[in-house]
């Protein structure tokens, strides 16, 4: 999260990816970094334990998501 909001503020046009397990430590973090609405992706946890097919199966399931946040520059508002 910490690398993507960074990124973002260099102008570099960034979509996080993180596990749903995350999801109070991602939301405390963009909070605490002053970014609040940061957008991101959430997929299901585990990912590491996931076969070649699966994490495939996964990354087509989270494409048109992180599209969107990557297209969208009202999405990405670095205040």
């Amino acid at each position: 999260m910490h690398d993507g909001i960074e990124m973002e503020r260099l102008g570099i046009p960034t979509a996080a990816i993180i596990t749903h397990v995350f999801l109070n430590t991602a939301k405390a973090m963009t909070r605490m970094m002053g970014v609040p609405n940061f957008e991101f992706v959430v997929a299901q946890h585990p990912l590491s334990s996931l076969t070649q097919e699966e994490c495939k199966a996964r990354a087509d399931q989270l494409a048109a998501e992180v599209e969107r946040i990557l297209l969208d520059r009202s999405a990405r508002t670095m205040e």
